[in-house]
């Protein structure tokens, strides 16, 4: 897919040199070396953008190149949203969801001041300011519970997906594609357990699957729900943090990732011009 650029609000087509915008408002989201007085402000997203290659990261974060837009899964957020008011009513009532019960999990969701704040993935999240590397790391949450027989607190994120029967959980953590959600629960934890709370080591992903193995679609689509479990594991988080920030600092723009297509996208483009 090609995007043009608009203005956020008007949608009016806009001209762009590909950097980010050098306006004094804005240069928050361009990393400066030694710019101790603000912690400089990265997302879980940006987390696992630096695991996927460190040379677009950088070009982003700390070069300024302005990352190309994608058109939002307006769908997926609709199933989003509508699991979040589900499960806020049983927040509300202190009462386990139906997919609790029936994986005979002894928990509620979370009830805290924060959970809106924490669920706000696009200005706050989840946040952690790192001491030792002047950086507010953050991630918004889907859902987070609390387990009642050890009060230690459940990393949830939901997933939307279109799948036939027989392949819609089957081996869903196996998929080389999910790799990244699995990241998603590790680094909630990380953030959670920075914050001082406790946490389960085992995390789910709710699974919404539109059922395809109908003959008509009569304008609704209907879901199954599954609960899938993941062994969270957040203890390599810091170290990867830590080359991260190195990398940041570094005055050397890492090399081209021989398996990263925006690379090699412009890398061979560039021999034309």
């Amino acid at each position: 897919m090609i995007y043009l650029n608009r203005d956020k609000e008007t949608k009016e087509l806009k001209e762009t040199n590909g950097l980010k915008s050098k306006k004094a408002n804005q240069l928050w989201r361009i990393y400066e070396l030694n710019k101790k007085n603000k912690p400089f402000r990265l997302s879980r997203s940006k987390f696992s953008d630096y695991l996927t290659c460190k040379r677009c990261f950088y070009l982003e974060q700390v070069k300024g190149l302005k990352n190309m837009d994608t058109i939002p899964f307006t769908l997926n957020n609709a199933v989003d949203d509508l699991c979040k008011k589900e499960f806020d009513y049983h927040r509300e009532k202190q009462t386990p969801h139906s997919i609790m019960v029936k994986n005979k999990i002894n928990a509620v969701p979370f009830k805290h001041k924060d959970i809106e704040k924490w669920q706000n993935s696009k200005s706050q999240g989840v946040e952690y300011v790192h001491p030792d590397l002047n950086l507010k790391l953050a991630g918004g949450i889907d859902d987070v519970w609390l387990n009642k027989d050890t009060e230690k607190l459940i990393v949830v994120d939901y997933k939307a997906q279109g799948k036939k029967e027989e392949k819609k959980i089957k081996n869903y953590l196996e998929d080389v594609y999910h790799d990244g959600y699995k990241l998603q629960l590790d680094f909630y934890k990380y953030l959670f357990e920075k914050k001082g709370f406790k946490v389960q080591k085992t995390g789910y992903f709710v699974v919404y699957n539109a059922t395809l193995e109908r003959e008509t679609f009569n304008n609704k689509l209907e879901f199954t729900c599954d609960l899938i479990p993941y062994k969270t594991d957040s203890s390599h988080i810091e170290k990867k943090l830590l080359e991260m920030k190195k990398t940041m600092d570094s005055k050397i723009i890492p090399p081209i990732n021989k398996f990263c297509q925006n690379c090699n996208f412009i890398k061979a483009g560039s021999t034309f011009l």
